[in-house]
């Protein structure tokens, strides 16, 4: 066989090979130019995620970011950390951009100076600026149900909806009345008594009444809530805490300065009459304002019943 035709034969054969590459790409070309685009919904394994440390005035914050769509930021509670949101993220982040964090003083996040005064509103503003979110929704269990509402009442504007359970009105001083001698010298004994006691003593301690409030099936919760507490740096029990919520200034500020924010208070079946009594006071101040409650949970919502506070989260959302 001459070059020529070996060369015409090998021309042929790698055509034959291109176009029989190219058939699948062109019938699925053809199909779906025959049938209307449909966004398929993102499976949880192809969710993207992000993780990392954002420096802030004064602290830098440890966040983990999953899904798409519109920003869902989520608010742990007290001697937790951004753990306690493991029974809602897949399920959010199927709908939703969701962002959770580990405020100042807890998990991964810086620890405060002590004499340094912040808030965790502002913590949280200077994290969504780093972050390029102009307006969030907001989600926070006790302490990050404080912070939430404390946020909504600083920054309106940024703000697209709140779901606060088990924290809307503290009922401690604000930043706008300073810590007084009298009260570092009382804090300082305390710290005294508790370091002689033992932390370990305290944690335990501490777990025992995070349990016995709440819901029935706390068996379900208490390991994550365990390995929660026993990983808690102890930071504010063991130091002089600034005043990191608005605490008595929460309410004088709304009834000064309304606000119109898409707001849901909720509270677990067993949670306090105290807690639930101020959920009905924070409603009257904000309009349009919703109060529910979620059964079989106690003062950790999200953990004692996780089906039932997922659903009433996503219902609330899904009406704005």
């Amino acid at each position: 066989m001459s070059s020529v035709s070996r060369l015409q034969r090998w021309f042929r054969l790698m055509l034959s090979c291109t176009v029989l590459a190219l058939l699948p790409s062109l019938a699925c070309a053809q199909a779906s130019a025959g049938q209307p685009k449909k966004l398929a919904h993102p499976t949880t394994a192809a969710l993207a995620s992000k993780k990392g440390k954002i420096a802030i005035p004064g602290a830098q914050l440890y966040y983990e970011e999953t899904g798409r769509g519109a920003p869902v930021v989520l608010l742990h509670g007290h001697s937790f950390d951004r753990r306690m949101w493991d029974p809602q993220v897949v399920e959010l982040a199927r709908h939703y951009r969701v962002i959770r964090y580990d405020m100042r003083g807890y998990g991964l996040s810086s620890v405060p100076v002590e004499g340094q005064q912040f808030l965790h509103a502002d913590d949280l503003y200077q994290l969504l600026q780093a972050l390029h979110i102009s307006k969030a929704h907001l989600v926070g269990v006790s302490l990050g149900g404080f912070v939430a509402v404390d946020f909504m009442a600083l920054h309106p504007e940024n703000v697209l909806s709140v779901v606060s359970c088990s924290g809307s009105i503290y009922p401690r001083p604000g930043p706008e009345e300073p810590i007084t001698e009298a009260e570092i010298a009382r804090r300082r004994t305390e710290i005294a008594q508790l370091q002689a006691r033992g932390t370990a003593a305290f944690k335990s301690q501490w777990l025992k009444s995070l349990l016995k409030s709440s819901g029935p099936d706390s068996v379900r919760s208490a390991p994550l809530l365990r390995q929660m507490v026993q990983d808690w740096s102890m930071w504010q029990p063991l130091h002089v805490e600034p005043r990191v919520l608005l605490g008595h200034s929460l309410v004088p500020r709304l009834q000064a300065h309304p606000v119109q924010v898409p707001l849901l208070l909720l509270a677990g079946a067993r949670e306090s009459a105290a807690r639930q009594q101020d959920n009905e006071t924070l409603k009257k101040l904000v309009p349009g304002a919703q109060v529910a409650v979620v059964p079989n949970a106690g003062h950790v919502a999200n953990l004692d019943n996780p089906a039932a506070f997922t659903q009433a989260v996503l219902q609330f959302l899904a009406t704005l």
